[in-house]
């Protein structure tokens, strides 16, 4: 079956730029579109190249999640900069790999037997229903807000009435970690701060405002990363979006354990990751 330009470029993108990445442990990494067209021979196509780098797809193929895009739509500085998630292998691999409690290492909690290497095939056979990262011990915890709430003024943590919020909610507090909730009117906003209910969304923003509000977002947090050294995302991508983008910069690991999950399940993992 003959290969697409658009599989040629992102097969190229993951190659050249993310798997170099991946293997360097790094965080996050930036691909600017003028350096894949000449690669490829395809300065003259930037649209097709940039189109092929902002893909789902090309998310997907290269395990990453696009954190943002910035200059032109379909020009040669483009820079898109991802968010680099570990390679399916590697994630199942590890989990094979680390006994349970009490468990000691190289026995398979199955059979008792030591553990062998297995091939990719093999390890995809027994993949985890969970394959999302390992949660950290300690961190801070960012919520975004939702659309149900109470008619009047309350404590912010109180406001929200949804299911997913409570969920959310009880998750966090049952680690004690600090929490903040990202409210689309408010800004940051601490679970005890009172505030009135509101009609808003970040889902039905520009991209610009959105930017001018994770701005402020981020100007509130700064005061409390002090000591922080992982900060946890339960909110979807308009809320974290150009948030998340900056926190490597300021040493900070970025976790977003529900990932592409829909609402559903959703709530079933943080009903799974109940304490």
């Amino acid at each position: 079956m003959a290969v697409s330009q658009a599989d040629l470029i992102r097969a190229h993108a993951r190659k050249r730029f993310v798997e170099v990445a991946r293997r360097a442990d790094q965080k996050t990494v930036t691909i600017v579109a003028g350096e894949v067209g000449r690669d490829l021979g395809m300065s003259s196509r930037m649209p097709n190249v940039c189109q092929a780098l902002r893909s789902r797809k090309f998310c997907d193929v290269a395990r990453v999640e696009l954190l943002e895009h910035t200059g032109p739509e379909a020009g040669a500085s483009a820079r898109f900069v991802y968010a680099i998630k570990p390679s399916v292998e590697d994630s199942l691999y590890r989990s094979e790999l680390a006994p349970p409690a009490g468990q000691p290492a190289g026995v398979s909690a199955d059979y008792g037997r030591p553990t062998t290497r297995v091939g990719p095939a093999a390890r995809r056979l027994t993949a985890p229903a969970d394959r999302s990262p390992a949660l950290p011990t300690t961190a801070l915890c960012l919520v975004s807000c939702v659309a149900g709430k109470l008619p009047h003024s309350t404590p912010a943590k109180e406001l929200y009435t949804s299911a997913w919020f409570q969920k959310a909610r009880g998750f966090v507090e049952a680690r004690g970690w600090p929490w903040f909730i990202l409210s689309a009117k408010y800004g940051l906003v601490a679970p005890e701060a009172v505030i009135a209910p509101y009609e808003k969304t970040l889902n039905t923003m520009g991209a610009s405002e959105r930017r001018d509000w994770a701005g402020r977002c981020l100007q509130a947090l700064r005061p409390h990363l002090a000591g922080v050294k992982c900060v946890v995302f339960l909110a979807g991508m308009k809320y974290r979006e150009y948030l998340a983008s900056e926190l490597p910069g300021l040493g900070v690991d970025v976790h977003v354990p529900m990932e592409g999950l829909p609402i559903g399940k959703q709530l079933a993992w943080l009903d799974r990751h109940a304490p």
